[in-house]
Parts: structure tokens; C-alpha cells; sequence
């Protein structure tokens, strides 16, 4: 029996589906979920057809606030919750994508003496996983750069699991999906999430403004669309794609997208180019910016921060890469060195040897 926990965000989402898979893949098949109540975990791991399991949990802050007092609170219940849980249960070990929804169960495993595996998309640390890698038995990184943030004895290099959908991309089936009708570069801006509306707001008003060069995929999230954007055959915009994102991906030339780390691998798996616009620190604790720079010092991306971001500086930027090919390859060639790929069987592999030896 395997325990998966974590969820909130697609970052830590996503992830988890990549590893159910690949437990699946291997016979494992008494898998079950932790997650928040109401949280959109849910939803997925009953897409998945894998048991789900609701906690109360509290949000982690890194600044005073008299409702962390609340939330220690809820930690608490949710670490009972899970305690009588995993008493029921008996899972061999418990793998944890992070977030402030897995501190309660992870608290649990730890006094359960059961075998805890964590692992940390961005490069630098969250507060919640600096938390969790205190009982975490083995820790694992997206990137080599934040093995200097742990122990050597506990730390492993995995990179961040990228899910099938994107590994099975086809650029005719994404082509086919999108029905352009000019053969034109395709730029896919993945928007819509926290934060997101940024990013919308400039490519609504780059489309109303010019007349861009280049065929336009706009996925700008639930409750965003806009009849009023003007079509030009050259855009298509979507609140969310669903089965056919990794054939769009695949169909792309250029990626713009926030900077987390499912992001930035899922492009890099496929040797996509991006333009990141991280969450700017009034949104974040700062971990998209390190992203960002991390990728655009190393050659892997450009980035425009957030605060500079409008539709003549998106659409110069646009137009610049794709004047020039040559570079644009070596970008998105670039981002593929620095993804490392089959995590999610490196991690399957570490959750296997635990289990064997539990």
C-alpha cells in the first residue's frame, strides 16, 4: 500500500498523477490520496480512479499573522485525521509533492515510524517542504542546483516527473486540433492560473493592437474568456486544454508561461523555447523568479519580469525570437539539458527500494 499526499496548485498536482502512473505501471495498485477537503486534488485523483481521502489542514505563512494560530490548529486535526488513517490503512510508505496540505500527513507517517519520500520542484525550497524534509527519509530535487539545500546522505538529484500527456505530444494531432488556417509559427501562452491575469491582459491587448505575425494558442484559464477579442483566423483561445495540451505543446514554436517547475519541464521536454514571466514576489515567496533566472542565466529562456510585462514589449519579444530560428532552437535545446527526464521512474525506484526494505 502506497500513500500519495499534496496538492493545492497543478505543480504539485500534476507531478503526483505522473507518479501514480508509473506505480500503476509496475503493479502497484493499492495507491490512495491525501488531500485537502475541498481542494482540486480531489477532482483529479477521482480522474485517476484512485481512492481520495479529505483532511482539514491549515495554510503555512512566512509572515505574522494571527490566523497562523487558527491553522496550527488545523494542522493538528489534519495529522490526527491522517494518524487513524494510515492506522487503517497500513501503507508501506508515504510519497510527498509538498504544500501545505502534506505537512499534516507527512507529521503522521513521521510518528507512525513510516517511511517518508519528499520531493521540491522549484530551486529553492518552500517552507512547507523545509518543514517536511526534517522527517522526510529521502529528498528529492527537480534541479542539482537545490541538492545544496540538504543533506548529502538524503538528497537525490531526480528532476521534476513530466506527465505522459506531454511525453506522448504529436505536432500533427496538435496542428489538427487547431484548424489554423495560415501556416504560420504557433505561440502557445499557457495563462490563467494565480496570478495569471498579467499575462492575459497583455496578449488581449496585443490582439486587439497588431496584427502578430504568427498564430496565437491562448489558454487563459476558468471564468476568463472574452468574446470580444478580435479572432483574425490567427488566435484561438481556450479557458483550459485538457486531453490535447501535450499535442499543442508539441505543435508550438514558442512557449510564454509563468516560471514554475512543471512548466519549465514540460517545455523542455520537448525542446520548447519559452519566454517566462515569473509570479512577481508580491504574489509569491520569490521561487518563479529564481526559476526564470536560473533558465534565462544559462541560456534556456528569456525572461520578461512581470512588472515590465505589456503588450509592445510581449509582442517585440515574440518577433525577436522568431527572427531568429537558429538561436530559437539552441534555446529550447538548451532547456532540455537542464531538465533532467524520467523522474517520475527515478522517484518510483527510490518508493520501490523503501517499500521493499519496510
Amino acid at each position: 500500500m502506497i500513500a500519495i499526499t499534496g496538492g493545492g496548485t497543478g505543480g504539485h498536482i500534476f507531478p503526483n498523477i505522473s507518479i501514480i502512473g508509473e506505480l500503476k505501471k509496475r503493479g502497484y495498485t493499492n495507491i490512495f490520496w491525501i488531500g485537502e477537503k475541498r481542494g482540486k486534488e480531489k477532482a483529479w485523483s477521482e480522474r485517476i480512479h484512485v481512492p481520495f481521502y479529505g483532511i482539514k489542514t491549515g495554510k503555512l505563512r512566512r509572515y505574522f499573522s494571527f490566523k497562523n494560530f487558527i491553522d496550527v490548529f488545523f494542522v493538528l486535526i489534519g495529522a490526527i485525521r491522517s494518524f487513524f488513517l494510515f492506522l487503517k490503512m497500513k501503507p508501506e510508505l508515504l510519497f510527498s509533492k509538498g504544500g501545505f496540505v502534506a505537512v499534516p500527513p507527512v507529521l503522521a507517517a513521521w510518528l507512525l515510524r513510516i517511511p517518508v519520500i519528499t520531493h521540491e520542484s522549484d530551486i529553492t525550497p518552500g517552507l512547507a517542504t523545509r518543514i517536511i524534509s526534517r522527517f522526510a527519509s529521502v529528498i528529492c530535487v527537480s534541479f542539482e542546483k537545490t541538492t545544496k539545500h540538504y543533506s548529502k546522505k538524503r538528497v537525490v538529484f531526480t528532476g521534476n516527473p513530466v506527465r505522459d500527456i506531454f511525453k506522448r505530444g504529436d505536432r500533427k494531432s496538435g496542428l489538427s486540433f487547431l484548424k489554423f488556417k495560415q501556416e504560420l509559427p504557433i505561440v502557445l501562452v499557457i495563462g490563467g492560473s494565480l496570478g495569471a491575469s498579467s499575462i492575459n491582459r497583455a496578449v488581449w491587448q496585443m490582439n486587439r493592437k497588431y496584427d502578430p505575425p504568427f498564430n496565437l494558442v491562448h489558454q487563459c484559464g476558468a471564468g476568463n474568456f472574452r468574446r470580444d477579442i478580435p479572432l483574425k483566423g490567427k488566435y484561438r483561445q481556450f479557458e483550459f486544454i485538457s486531453e490535447e495540451i501535450g499535442d499543442v505543446l508539441a505543435a508550438s514554436d514558442i512557449v510564454v508561461s509563468r516560471a514554475g517547475a512543471g512548466a519549465l519541464h514540460e517545455s523542455g521536454y520537448l525542446k520548447k523555447p519559452s519566454i517566462l514571466i515569473p509570479l512577481p514576489k508580491s504574489k509569491s515567496r520569490g521561487e518563479q523568479i529564481e526559476n526564470a533566472r536560473y533558465f534565462a542565466e544559462n541560456g534556456a529562456s528569456v525572461v520578461i519580469y512581470d512588472e515590465d510585462l505589456n503588450e509592445d514589449v510581449l509582442f517585440k519579444t515574440i518577433n525577436r525570437l522568431l527572427a531568429d530560428r537558429v538561436n530559437l532552437k539552441m534555446i529550447g535545446e538548451k532547456a532540455e539539458t537542464l531538465c533532467k527526464t524520467d523522474a517520475e521512474k527515478s522517484i518510483c525506484d527510490i518508493i520501490e527500494s523503501l517499500a521493499i526494505k519496510k
